[in-house]
């Protein structure tokens, strides 16, 4: 079976019902197939029909949720359905395939506003040691002789707060029960709980989750996907004697949960410490990054699109690299020539008369028409005469023109160029410095200070200034020989 993207899926039987399409009046027979592992999630609508052939629009093709219940009396909701098959069985039935986006089991919504909750916990593997704390320590063995493990119950982390909702990282742990067993196995797992002051789609709770998993990808650097995900509403509770109530999570089956490929989301081009931690990012002012966040959209693509798509050729990085830092001036220094011009005269006043021209010409130097890429890097490379980017082999005051010709040649491929741009060893050279320029511009609009920018930035440069000195160390001692 192909479902979304031309991608092939397996999808087993799950359950056989009766469903309503958007609440609508009519009740179809239907099967129900699930993928638990790939997140896939199917349902054919089976309508008896003797005569011609249904209009292939008997029913839509898109519907925002199909409610129904299994022949077992299990209530199921499906939501956002796309039409991906439609198959007449001429004289006999009429079979409708959608494949949905979440599945809600245990509950059958009568309209499609009550489909909203207040609160969503879901699963990132991969990311405990970004949150740097653990339920599980090492006991103090002068106290306690005969253990090696203690339990230290962590509560919810406070990421970020405003006035509509507050996202947590939570780190839930298992505590076993039954001791008698050859293996006993600790596990936790960690959570991105999404608090909202009111009720919100599943939707908004995805994306709200897609901006923390962006963040997280940032900062770690390798990819990451979604696990489980549960959610919860007050108007879906136990209901005890005396009329007490508890609220009743939802589990919600979904078709973001994608495997990653366990190569992919460790390897990276060279492997780099954390951009920050948890702990760190407290400490800086994340609404800043929340208010900025629409205008950074591309770049962020950009810069995780390396991570994603390790099999990319390195000039590919390159590009995206390049495109990320002249995208990131346009949206956040100088979207034309004049705010451009202007911003150089008022970053002159701060130099001394001697240094003013010469700086001018670095900056403005072939943007007659339009702010050049030259012109862009220039312009971020000197971070507004406060930090001073480690560019190894290449002098600062050149960099700028080099990967402006290195890019010309790869883009347009032009052989005149092909001399002066830059290739293998020095490409990727290139690339990380690059990549070094963007992290600086990345944790300043995440909010944090600036020292700390400047520390961070300096040690993530050093792994690749380090493989230069070996490189170079390596060519001296052929030469010798």
């Amino acid at each position: 079976m192909k479902l979304c993207g031309g991608e092939k899926m397996q999808v087993n039987l799950s359950a056989t019902g009766f469903w309503k399409v958007n609440n609508s009046g009519k009740e179809y027979a239907g099967d129900l197939y699930l993928n638990k592992e790939e997140g896939g999630i199917v349902i054919y609508i089976r309508i008896p029909n003797s005569g011609a052939p249904m209009s292939y629009l008997e029913l839509p093709l898109e519907i925002s949720y199909i409610a129904g219940s299994t022949i077992n009396g299990g209530e199921i909701t499906l939501v956002n359905c796309s039409r991906i098959s439609t198959k007449s069985k001429i004289g006999t039935e009429e079979v409708f395939g959608y494949s949905a986006q979440f599945m809600f089991s245990g509950v059958k919504f009568n309209k499609e506003e009550d489909i909203a909750f207040s609160k969503m916990t879901i699963n990132i593997p991969g990311i405990i040691q970004w949150g740097d704390v653990s339920n599980y320590i090492k006991s103090n063995l002068e106290k306690k002789e005969d253990s090696f493990i203690d339990l230290k119950i962590i509560e919810p982390i406070e990421i970020y707060s405003n006035e509509t909702h507050t996202v947590y990282y939570h780190l839930s742990f298992s505590d076993p029960f039954y001791f008698m067993e050859e293996e006993i196995t600790l596990e936790q797992k960690p959570y991105l709980i999404i608090d909202s002051q009111s009720l919100q789609t599943i939707e908004w709770f995805i994306e709200t989750a897609k901006q923390m998993k962006r963040l997280l990808e940032i900062a770690i650097g390798v990819p990451l996907s979604y696990g489980s995900i549960s959610v919860e509403s007050p108007d879906i509770y136990y209901e005890f004697e005396e009329g007490e109530k508890h609220i009743r999570p939802l589990e919600v089956f979904h078709s973001y949960k994608h495997t990653l490929n366990s190569e992919l989301s460790t390897k990276r081009i060279t492997k780099h410490d954390y951009l920050f931690n948890l702990s760190e990012l407290k400490q800086a002012d994340f609404s800043q990054w929340q208010e900025a966040a629409n205008k950074m959209e591309p770049i962020i693509e950009l810069y995780i699109e390396s991570l994603y798509n390790q099999n990319l050729s390195v000039s590919r990085h390159f590009l995206n690299m390049v495109q990320a830092l002249e995208t990131y001036h346009s949206r956040r220094i100088a979207n034309s020539l004049g705010n451009y011009k202007q911003r150089v005269e008022e970053l002159l006043e701060i130099r001394p008369k001697a240094f003013r021209e010469g700086d001018r010409e670095f900056l403005l130097g072939g943007s007659k028409k339009f702010v050049t890429l030259k012109g862009c890097l220039a312009d971020l490379m000197l971070a507004d005469y406060r930090f001073w980017f480690h560019t190894g082999e290449f002098r600062l005051l050149e960099f700028p023109q080099v990967i402006a010709t290195t890019r010309n040649y790869y883009t347009h491929y032009d052989q005149k160029l092909e001399d002066k741009a830059l290739k293998d060893e020095n490409l990727i050279t290139a690339f990380h410095i690059l990549r070094n320029i963007l992290e600086f511009y990345l944790l300043k609009e995440f909010g944090f200070r600036e020292d700390f920018i400047h520390e961070r930035i300096r040690e993530r440069i050093k792994p690749i200034m380090n493989s230069i000195d070996i490189r170079k160390a390596d060519e001296r001692k052929n030469n010798q020989k």
